[in-house]
């Protein structure tokens, strides 16, 4: 059966060399585990290494585990009625919408305690948030609610317009933010400029005001997602998906009515985003899938036989789609020598990742 491989040391490892890179340039960076479904072990691991605040996207990843001394962050909107729970099992959520903003102040109120949010800009994405012209009444209107703490602003990249943030970005935003400030005579004190995508951006340019990203793919994937770019110092192995041959039979190209000989591999659409997959071995090529198995061109890989497993390395899809499905089951790997590593490093650093509440 195919099965999930997390190497946690390596995801690790990842993390801890964002963040020093990140704070290097007096940014924060706050772990977006989504893609993960909540996996117990991976928010562990991010915890130990000294992340207090965690991103999510779903309340029912966030509850089911919580402990008290835990902090999250939820990412996505919520409908009014999850205002309650949001309050409950979150300390800051990023919103959009004046309803649900009300909602979240009545049910803090209600709990006697103040919720803290971010409002989403909508730059250039196009995906949520509020727009530009707006953002000022709803600051205005916020700032009377009881209940809610106005953190600051968030914005958005390379979720649904692939249009990547640019240094031309950068002024723009820093001159918004001050206008937006002047006009509601409010200093903020986050300014949470993006995702992954950013990241080429804070490795050679001052980001101005913005003071936190939200990074996940790069975590998991060892990728920046605006130019899809190999971080070269991050390992890209963190996740991956193995499967068993369970047939090899030459088949007939019909393009080229040349035989070739194909293995069936016993992974499928319903296991993962096929699309979004490729084998560790450069020899081998999928050409075709259905909803149960691959169908891999061995090309001249003529020794693979029945019960081989074939490693494939993971998009960040194929990553979310492996995690969330509940009939794969997960593998954990730790490695002694990243171990080792990891433990120099902390020795020598000896800070801890906090976000600041």
């Amino acid at each position: 059966m195919p099965h999930i491989h997390i190497h946690l040391n390596k995801m690790q490892y990842n993390a801890m060399i964002l963040q020093q890179m990140l704070q290097e340039k007096g940014i924060r960076m706050i772990p977006v585990t989504k893609c993960m479904a909540g996996d117990l072990r991976v928010h562990k691991m991010l915890r130990d290494i000294g992340f207090d605040m965690l991103a999510e996207s779903r309340l029912n990843h966030i509850y089911v585990q919580q402990e008290p001394t835990e902090h999250y962050m939820l990412i996505r909107g919520i409908v009014p009625e999850d205002a309650e729970l949001t309050v409950r099992y979150t300390q800051i959520s990023l919103q959009t919408e004046m309803e649900t903003i009300r909602a979240l102040n009545a049910a803090a109120v209600a709990q006697n305690i103040k919720h803290q949010i971010l409002l989403m800009v909508d730059w250039k994405d196009g995906r949520e948030g509020v727009l530009t012209y707006e953002v000022v009444s709803y600051v205005s209107e916020i700032m009377k609610l009881k209940g809610i703490n106005l953190k600051g602003l968030a914005f958005n990249f390379m979720c649904y317009r692939q249009m990547p943030p640019t240094e031309e970005d950068l002024p723009y935003i820093h001159h918004f933010i001050e206008a937006v400030e002047k006009d509601t005579q409010l200093r903020f004190q986050t300014i949470s400029g993006g995702n992954s995508s950013m990241l080429i951006l804070a490795m050679y340019q001052n980001l101005g005001r913005i003071n936190e990203l939200r990074i996940g793919e790069a975590i998991f994937r060892g990728y920046e997602t605006a130019y899809n770019m190999r971080l070269p110092q991050l390992y890209d192995d963190v996740v991956m998906i193995t499967g068993e041959i369970i047939e090899i039979k030459p088949r007939l190209d019909l393009r080229t009515h040349q035989s070739y000989l194909q293995a069936v591999v016993n992974i499928g659409q319903l296991d993962t985003a096929v699309e979004d997959i490729t084998p560790y071995d450069t020899q081998l090529r999928i050409v075709g899938y259905t909803s149960d198995v691959l169908l891999i061109h061995l090309g001249q890989a003529d020794y693979y036989q029945i019960g081989d497993v074939i490693e494939f390395k993971l998009g960040y899809a194929a990553i979310a789609q492996s995690m969330h499905n509940e009939q794969l089951s997960r593998i954990y790997h730790e490695d002694k020598g990243i171990t080792a590593l990891i433990e120099g490093f902390t020795n020598k650093k000896k800070e801890k990742f906090i976000y600041h509440h």
